[in-house]
């Protein structure tokens, strides 16, 4: 449980010290990442107005991770959002996608390379997208893997 302190905490990945940093990602993306390659940005705060936690990741990435973090982030790829009609509605919303039909991969880039960080690559078509379950306007994952490297990319307001 967090304690709503009402203090920003923040790590990034020119920080001395990377220990803390990396077992926080650890947990958020279900398996610890190798130092060698990791940049990353994580923000959170929890107080009086509620929390407002903003995340990026990008690191090496080892295909034998991968089912722990689809475990641990419930991630589902955008072709699988149509099977929930109701998140899709409010996914739709998240993308900027909500007057539109059919595929949703390139509302999906467009989205993602929108938010992601300067240090993240870019969300294309040679890139399969994932979110995390149920995501929307107030709560998001976003996963997606280009040039070796896995890139993670969340925000939790509430």
């Amino acid at each position: 449980m967090r304690s709503y302190d009402g203090v920003d905490y923040q790590y990034i990945s020119n920080d001395v010290e990377k220990e803390k940093a990396v077992g926080i990602i650890a947990n958020l993306i279900g398996f610890r990442p190798k130092t060698d390659g990791l940049v990353y940005s994580l923000k959170f705060y929890a107080g009086g107005t509620g929390i407002d936690d903003r995340l990026a990741v990008s690191c090496l990435f080892d295909n034998s991770n991968w089912p722990a973090m689809v475990q641990r982030l419930r991630l589902k790829r955008a072709s699988e959002i149509a099977v929930d009609p109701i998140w899709e509605e409010d996914f739709r919303w998240l993308v900027d996608a909500a007057e539109t039909e059919g595929p949703l991969e390139e509302h999906c880039y467009r989205f993602i390379n929108a938010e992601k960080h300067d240090f993240q690559h870019v969300a294309d078509d040679r890139c399969e997208v994932f979110f995390s379950n149920e995501s929307n306007v107030n709560s998001w994952s976003a996963v997606w893997y280009a040039n070796d490297h896995l890139n993670y990319l969340s925000f939790d307001q509430g």
